[in-house]
């Protein structure tokens, strides 16, 4: 097909097009902020693609025969890959029986196709010497500062050889809820957030986010070392390194449709996003021999979701205010059935940016979503509910949308941010009862103070009669301040009665036995989850009173010298403490609650036994139930456990002692002892 030359003379729906997706793609690809929906952008290139075959040309950069994006001007240094990282071929998966003829009767790998950043990682003489993203295929920017903190790729590891992976740099939701708060809500979705982490200028920065690194390819060495021709075997050699892979099962032509269905159903219990299934020949050689087009190789294929959609006619706009005050627009329609027949009546759409932008399903005819309007809403990921198109209904049956001018809840003037180009509807006010409830839900969470039944719904009506406010110590004295009987106010509201309200006060009654790892968790401390709060809580052997001298004299000295800890959450809990305690109500609070809580002191100090040794667990294991056990064994005695031997690993722990993997050569080679699971328990014990 001929390749014609782009230039802004080009003036035909073609052009434009190819344009419009270009640009959409840069921002895909270099900022993590995206202007157009994955749905819509798909949707727009299937009719560019249309239009290119009936036209019988494509313009030059075309998304249709172009991988990615050019790199963006950044500081980012710009590095060429030692070979082309091309994209992949799709189906829908409304097109999966499609898979079963391009499998043929070859045996299969099929994989979680990773919806973040592709990152190409080298490694030479056993460290990480490069990190750089896809962009266009052929040449990429340098992010080896800030992969060195992806967890899942390891900085050092046993092979010595010339080794080149790619995988996704990717993060979970969990994590994107939590950094999207603190950024005002300006990212769409996890994939936008990974992306801009990756390819921040400051690895300062980066690395207070989260991100994951999950291999899907290993490139050097190739499928012409026999040891490693078979992808199921490759994949087994990178997770011997340390590096964390995707997750797959060998598939044949007989099984792989059952085997997407199973993958789909695990879909909602997935922490990380994918957008489909990737399906390649798990003979490497094979599929090297088939070659590959401009655009994508012959020997896998990706299968993506599809976002099936429903009209449906848009009713109201709710708003919804989050605990760092970004009011989100929530789009409340009629009742459809998505996905496997569950009703979905509501979505969000993320901030005014989305909203104001959502596309219209005629082609090139601009409209502005109103109320009344109809709308196709289908499930992103087959998950997440999103509104993605809209098609112009009768002036008089609609009418416009208001962007509220003071906060629905605390009626508090908003404010209009514009964050990199995304508009974000804001409250200021920091005492708004919608700001402090996503702070308390999380401090009465089940990995908080767990009180059964005090949910948001209930938090909010405690909250509108004046019953608590912004601590979770006010909990604790609710049955004080009543005298323990329901107040009239709360009595007014729907589902409060004298059973409901004696539950919830035997609720409260009930968790006062705790621990101080679950106090620490409900105190907001911003970046303390519940890895940091248990490692904390070790440090002061569960012993509130040993928190409150430290909290009453901070150290960021202290803090920073613990494992595992790092600069910068030390600096969050160090400044939170001097913080509160020159606050008076806060500090007062503070110590209510401490006062009114019954904490479990360890039984028995705690097991130090196995602090100060590094250990690498490998193989199959049979004393354990899995090598997951073993680990939470040696790190509950304050061992280390390490995903590769180097000059710091103590024992290297192998049932088979004669093996001649790299690990066990390694060991060898640096006089490392090797211990069997049973050696491993007769010396330290289980």
């Amino acid at each position: 097909m001929e390749i014609r030359t782009l230039t802004d003379a080009n003036k035909d729906v073609q052009a434009l097009l190819t344009r419009t997706l270009k640009i959409a793609a840069d921002q895909y690809y270099n900022t993590g902020a995206a202007s157009m929906s994955d749905f819509e952008f798909d949707r727009q290139a299937a009719r560019l693609k249309e239009m290119e075959i009936k036209n019988g040309f494509v313009y030059e950069g075309s998304p249709t025969i172009a991988v990615g994006a050019p790199v963006a001007v950044t500081k980012l240094k710009t590095v060429r890959h030692e070979q082309l990282a091309q994209s992949l071929d799709k189906v829908k998966y409304v097109e999966r029986e499609s898979l079963l003829s391009w499998l043929s009767d070859k045996p299969g790998m099929l994989s979680w196709k990773m919806d973040g950043l592709t990152v190409v990682a080298t490694y030479d003489n056993g460290r990480l010497t490069s990190a750089v993203t896809r962009g266009n295929g052929e040449e990429g920017e340098e992010v080896t500062h800030n992969a060195r903190f992806f967890k899942g790729l390891p900085e050092k590891i046993a092979d010595k050889r010339h080794i080149v992976v790619r995988g996704e740099a990717v993060m979970t939701y969990a994590e994107f809820e939590r950094v999207n708060a603190e950024n005002d809500g300006i990212y769409e979705n996890a994939r936008n957030l990974a992306a801009a982490t990756v390819r921040m200028l400051d690895s300062r920065d980066s690395r207070k986010r989260e991100i994951q690194f999950y291999a899907f390819e290993l490139v050097e060495p190739d499928a012409s070392v026999k040891t490693l021709r078979y992808e199921d075997i490759r994949f087994s050699f990178l997770r011997g390194l340390g590096i964390q892979t995707v997750t797959s099962c060998l598939t044949d032509r007989e099984h792989i449709l059952a085997d997407i269905e199973k993958w789909q159903e695990q879909l909602k219990d997935n922490p990380c996003p994918t957008d489909g299934l990737v399906l390649a020949y798990n003979d490497q050689e094979y599929a090297a021999s088939l070659g590959s087009t401009e655009h994508h190789p012959r020997g896998s294929i990706a299968m993506k979701w599809t976002d099936e959609t429903k009209e449906t006619t848009l009713r109201d706009i709710e708003w919804s205010v989050g605990k760092t005050g970004v009011i989100t627009p929530v789009a409340i329609f009629d009742p459809i059935r998505l996905g496997a027949g569950s009703t979905v009546t509501r979505a969000s759409m993320h901030n005014l940016s989305v909203m104001e932008s959502i596309p219209s399903e005629e082609e090139d005819t601009p409209s502005t979503l109103q109320i009344g309007s109809k709308i196709q809403v289908g499930l992103a990921n087959m998950i997440i509910p999103q509104v993605y198109t809209q098609t112009p209904g009768q002036a008089e049956a609609m009418h416009p949308i208001h962007v509220p001018e003071t906060c629905p809840v605390c009626g508090e003037k908003t404010l209009q941010k514009n964050r990199n180009g995304v508009k974000v509807l804001y409250c200021p006010n920091a005492g708004c009862p919608a700001r402090t409830r996503g702070m308390l839900v999380n401090a009465f969470s089940r990995s908080g103070l767990n009180i059964k039944g005090l949910g948001p719904s209930q938090i909010e009506d405690l909250q509108q009669t004046g019953l608590l406010e912004l601590y979770p110590a006010e909990a604790y004295t609710l049955k004080k301040r009543t005298n323990g009987t329901l107040p009239a106010a709360l009595a007014a509201k729907d589902g409060w009665g004298e059973k409901s309200w004696k539950n919830l006060l035997d609720a409260i009654d009930t968790s006062r036995k705790t621990t101080l790892q679950k106090i620490l968790f409900s105190l907001g401390i911003p970046l303390l989850g519940n890895d940091l709060s248990k490692k904390l809580s070790a440090f002061w052997e569960g012993d509130p009173k040993k928190f409150l001298e430290y909290y009453e004299n901070p150290s960021y000295e202290t803090l920073v010298e613990l494992d595992g800890i790092g600069d910068v959450k030390a600096c969050s809990v160090y400044d939170w403490c001097r913080f509160t305690k020159s606050d008076a109500v806060k500090n007062l609070m503070i110590h209510i609650l401490m006062e009114e809580l019954e904490v479990e002191k360890p039984a028995q100090k705690v097991d130090q036994s196995l602090k100060g040794l590094t250990f690498v667990i490998t193989g199959n294991v049979h004393i354990y139930k899995n090598r997951d056990e073993f680990k939470a064994s040696v790190e509950a005695r304050g061992g280390k456990v390490s995903g590769s031997v180097s000059s710091k690993t103590t024992y290297l722990v192998n049932n088979d002692l004669e093996s001649t993997s790299g690990k066990n050569k390694k060991a060898h080679e640096l006089n490392i002892p090797i211990l069997s699971e049973d050696i491993f328990v007769a010396k330290f014990g289980k």
